[in-house]
């Protein structure tokens, strides 16, 4: 087997398989900490200590005291307001009302307008005619996906797709903005920064919305605290962090192939611990959707 020698590549294939593998898990990791924390806290709890976590590492280990200049702290308010506050609040606004396997559905449509949209506005090259029909077929096997595990949920099913196709909306703009507005700051601190900020502002949103007054900490199931605990450290410290690297390193179209398998993992996941049925259109669907992904990263221009 060839020893890869190429320091970045390693990096981006342990991040992508990174990506791949975690992010499928926190749809399901939120519905389960939705049956204790409110969706608003949620977020702000699970950025927070992430990007505390960062800070305390930058500040003691790597003895990085320096505060962020002018440009870098806009850098990080309005990443971490697209980002971190309209897509992490709204998509756990989402998770109250409609199922995770639908969520991850539903986000599976990223790739091909975030490719486009960065396309036409000038941050990326056209893309080539490979990506294109990777990109097309991912969108159409995340549609049988979506008709063989059907797009239900209750009568409140219309707020939650409005909530999701917001948080949908930030996610885009703010990985747009952040790729164009990539500073010298490391990485990590950066992130530390976009996080906490992040969080804070969802805490004051979440004492405005009434959370903090209604929430009972004596309430919280073991099974909600891990599930936060898993989103803390494989949704923001390891994931978060892998996808903002590929969004630096990587042309857009590669960073964001992740949200092609996410719904591949979301089912498999809810047939396997949610008790959901898979029929053969699923998993045909499925390795379509992997096929597609593999036309994306297969891209010589890449």
């Amino acid at each position: 087997m060839p020893v890869i020698k190429n320091k970045k590549m390693a990096l981006v294939i342990f991040c992508i398989a990174a990506l791949y593998s975690t992010w499928g898990v926190v749809y399901l990791s939120i519905k389960f900490g939705l049956e204790s924390f409110p969706p608003v806290m949620l977020s702000s709890i699970r950025y927070f200590i992430a990007g505390s976590a960062f800070l305390l590492y930058t500040y003691f280990i790597k003895k990085d005291k320096v505060l962020p200049n002018k440009s870098q702290m806009i850098t990080i308010f309005f990443a971490s307001l697209l980002m971190i506050v309209i897509g992490g609040a709204f998509l756990n606004i989402s998770s109250v009302y409609i199922n995770s396997g639908t969520i991850a559905l539903l986000m599976g449509s990223v790739p091909l307008w975030m490719v486009i949209i960065s396309w036409l506005i000038g941050y990326d090259k056209r893309p080539s005619l490979l990506v294109f029909i990777g990109l097309i077929g991912g969108f159409l096997g995340i549609g049988v996906l979506a008709v063989s595990t059907g797009l239900s949920g209750g009568s409140n099913a219309v707020l939650g797709l409005i909530t999701i196709f917001i948080s949908i909306a930030g996610w885009i703009g703010g990985s747009i903005y952040l790729k164009r507005r990539h500073s010298n700051m490391n990485m990590i601190k950066s992130l530390g920064y976009q996080m906490v900020t992040g969080g804070i502002v969802m805490f004051f949103i979440s004492i405005l919305i009434g959370e903090v007054g209604s929430f009972d900490i004596h309430a919280v199931t073991l099974k909600a605290l891990l599930s936060t605990i898993h989103l803390i450290v494989f949704g923001s410290i390891i994931g978060y962090t892998c996808y903002i690297w590929l969004l630096y390193n990587t042309p857009t179209h590669i960073a964001i192939s992740y949200a092609y398998v996410e719904p591949v993992v979301a089912v498999t996941v809810g047939a396997l611990f949610g008790g959901e049925e898979i029929n053969r259109i699923t998993i045909l669907a499925c390795v379509f959707i992997i096929f597609s992904v593999f036309f994306v990263l297969q891209d010589k221009k890449s």
